[in-house]
């Protein structure tokens, strides 16, 4: 069985460009969930994402799961600038294993948000989100 999934940013649904909404096809979704980390936003010439790495704040996403999502799919959209790893969410109060896409890349340069959610500072930004 597969671990769910925690998502913080393009891969939400109400985010996720139309090439990533057929890789996503019947998560359902998802609840609301939290996870350990430090989040940054990438401008990308191609649209706005987050990039979370190892950190003492706290990260606002959605835990899926994984189900017969195309992991492959994502992995390459994700590109090498992420790696599928391993994480701890917190969710409706409990404690789930799952995994999230993690930053690799270097940060310099990069924005932080503070508070965690991508969706919210993207809202604020004006900018488009990666892929729209």
């Amino acid at each position: 069985m597969r671990r769910p999934l925690f998502f913080y940013g393009v891969l939400i649904a109400d985010i996720a460009p139309p090439r990533v909404q057929r890789l996503l096809a019947g998560i359902g979704p998802g609840r609301p969930a939290t996870a350990r980390g430090t989040l940054y936003a990438v401008d990308d010439p191609e649209g706005a994402h987050p990039a979370m790495t190892e950190g003492e704040g706290t990260v606002r996403g959605m835990l899926h799961e994984a189900g017969s999502v195309d992991l492959a799919g994502l992995d390459a959209f994700e590109g090498a600038d992420y790696r599928r790893s391993p994480i701890v969410a917190e969710c409706e109060g409990e404690a789930v294993a799952a995994e999230a896409y993690v930053w690799v890349s270097d940060t310099d340069g990069l924005e932080p948000i503070p508070d965690g959610d991508f969706a919210r500072w993207l809202a604020g930004s004006g900018l488009a989100p990666i892929g729209h």
